[in-house]
């Protein structure tokens, strides 16, 4: 068995946001649970989440655990954030949304990590009346758990990177003339190529796609939601590096008459070696 150190890390958030008017009042990250560089498990859980009567959830909680795997001989870390009964001015609301990331590290071995979103998942979310149905990516980025699978994937399958252009909207930043949808597609700007859209080896790409069609004051584009005179929004975001990913499963900015912004379960989890294998 190698002996090498590892250093853990994971974290996870069930809530958090603030509204800026027509007053300011601040929801302070709700069930934070984090792991420390050696390891262990960590879990949190709050109660009655209220902000007056613009939000509301009865239950969040999160837990986080690393540990070393003997049988496989390798270092698996997850990161799970659940939220029950989201409401967000009855304009937004879901009965459950879940986060999750894991990952498995070859202990001592220079081999690139296994790190997958498998269990990320939002049931029964309704937006401005409208029942949302949702295509989930997270199968396939469970399938290419590493990030060299992934650029090859991007590479190779046509349909695989059509579907990644049509809802991450990349190279279509005409297709947004609203300037404030363009921080929710990093890509918009960046011509479509065969190579995987990345920065600083960092990707950012949607975890689902909205399949409802857009309505009068109902915008859908890729995996966000323009609601008139609400907000705007962001459905299941996926970072992925060679080392890391992280998940956030909601977002909401809203706008006018009621500013401010919501986050829903976001994690995270990965790892590395403290020195290189011998």
């Amino acid at each position: 068995m190698n002996t090498t150190r590892f250093l853990y890390h994971a974290h996870a958030v069930g809530l958090a946001g603030k509204i800026t008017r027509p007053f300011e009042e601040t929801l302070s990250v709700q069930a934070a649970s984090a792991l420390p560089g050696s390891g262990g498990y960590g879990s949190s859980r709050s109660h009655d989440v209220r902000i007056r009567e613009i939000f509301s959830c009865p239950v969040t909680h999160t837990e986080v655990a690393g540990s070393h795997n003997q049988t496989s001989d390798s270092h698996d870390t997850s990161a799970t954030a659940t939220v029950e009964g989201f409401n967000l001015s009855d304009v937004v609301t879901a009965k459950i949304i879940t986060a999750r990331v894991s990952s498995s590290h070859p202990a001592g071995r220079d081999e690139e990590p296994t790190i997958v979103p498998l269990g990320t998942t939002i049931v029964g979310l309704r937006i401005a009346g409208h029942d949302i149905e949702l295509e989930s990516l997270v199968g396939d980025f469970s399938e290419l758990h590493t990030m060299t699978g992934l650029r090859r994937r991007y590479k190779e399958d046509a349909r695989f990177r059509s579907r990644l252009e049509e809802t991450a909207m990349i190279g279509r930043r005409e297709a947004m003339p609203d300037a404030r949808l363009h921080r929710f597609f990093p890509w918009c700007h960046r011509k479509p190529t065969e190579e995987l859209p990345e920065f600083r080896n960092m990707t950012v790409l949607p975890l689902f796609r909205i399949l409802n069609p857009s309505s009068p004051g109902f915008t859908v584009i890729g995996n966000v939601v323009h609601v008139e005179n609400f907000g705007r929004i962001h459905v299941g975001e996926l970072v992925v590096t060679p080392y890391e990913r992280r998940v956030s499963a909601l977002h909401v900015d809203l706008g006018s008459p009621v500013g401010g912004t919501m986050d829903a379960c976001a994690v995270g989890a990965n790892g590395t070696t403290n020195d290189p294998p011998p």
